[in-house]
């Protein structure tokens, strides 16, 4: 008996302690993971009334530019990014450029404060930067957030060099539409 024990015992701890491992490991490899959203710059093009070649008059203009980058452990195959601005802004010019070119990703502006990118393929530590010229901001928030993915967070991170006192401010989509009513 006690020899057949000392046969069985570690196979049974064995298989044990490997189940545990491959728990822990799988719990690691799939968890809700962080891609950052850094804002690099922000600036003001006009901060008096200007009116466009077709009429409209726009109250102020901004640039804004964002940087995305895959910090996640694994290469995401498609997803789809969101930049909501406040109610009153419109995005007057947008563009990306990433290692495969200028405007490569397929996007569009879903409301005229509102962009929607499409990113296929996005590899570990590749990176994407988005710029926006925005009209009419009042209160300069933004929200930013992803769509159609799973395993991953997008977060929202300033890296502005500073130049003088900005009040963007990065909120959640329910404070972006609670603050314009």
């Amino acid at each position: 008996m006690e020899t057949f024990l000392q046969l069985i015992l570690p196979f049974l701890t064995g298989g044990a302690f490997g189940s545990v491992i491959t728990i822990v490991y799988n719990n690691h490899k799939t968890k809700i993971q962080k891609m950052y959203c850094h804002c690099i710059d922000e600036d003001i093009m006009s901060k008096i009334p200007i009116t466009n070649d077709d009429g409209t008059t726009h109250q102020n203009i901004h640039t804004k530019e964002f940087l995305l980058k895959n910090t996640t452990n694994t290469d995401q195959k498609d997803f789809q990014i969101i930049f909501e601005f406040d109610t009153t802004a419109v995005i007057l010019k947008h563009t990306n450029i990433s290692k495969v070119g200028t405007d490569h990703y397929k996007s569009r502006l879903v409301k005229e404060n509102e962009y929607l990118a499409r990113i296929k393929n996005f590899n570990r530590n590749d990176k994407v930067k988005f710029i926006f010229e925005i009209a009419n901001i009042s209160d300069n928030h933004i929200n930013v957030t992803e769509a159609k993915c799973t395993g991953f967070k997008i977060v929202h991170k300033d890296k502005r060099k500073s130049k003088k006192a900005s009040k963007l401010t990065f909120v959640t989509k329910e404070q972006l539409s609670n603050n314009n009513e």
